[in-house]
């Protein structure tokens, strides 16, 4: 009886030090503005603009030192599905962006250290490649 006790906690300490699966929804477009600081003696006219989304990004450290890294597996057909293995040996912190058309801007959160895995599932009958992104998920 008492090894039964020891096994069954042992095992929900374990199942609770994994990060559970979670969906991770980036915002379809965002409203953004140009600003401008280099132009002497020239007015910027025009405003804010919505830019689409494009992909899903991930980075090994905080996205603000562009160190983005490669998918691990990619397959092909109609979805293109990618797919990146976390190692935290290799790297303090991950965070997982959502990448918008024709703009520089990510929108990027810190994935919690027990993240293991990221998958990002794309239509490629839809928008340019890689495709639509249908679904990001992490694990």
């Amino acid at each position: 009886m008492k090894h039964a006790a020891a096994m069954l906690c042992a095992a929900l300490a374990t199942s609770g030090a994994r990060a559970q699966k979670e969906e991770i929804v980036c915002p379809p477009a965002i409203l953004a503005s140009t600003t401008v600081t280099t132009a002497e003696g020239w007015e910027p006219v025009g405003g804010a603009a919505e830019y689409k989304l494009e992909h899903a990004q991930l980075f090994s450290g905080h996205p603000s030192d562009s160190v983005q890294v490669t998918p691990d597996e990619s397959s092909k057909g109609k979805n293109l599905i990618t797919q990146w293995r976390i190692r935290h040996e290799q790297a303090p912190e991950f965070w997982i962006g959502c990448a918008y058309r024709d703009t520089t801007v990510v929108l990027a959160r810190k994935l919690d250290t027990h993240v293991s895995r990221c998958v990002a599932r794309y239509d490629q009958s839809d928008g340019p490649p890689p495709g639509h992104l249908q679904s990001l998920t992490c694990s």
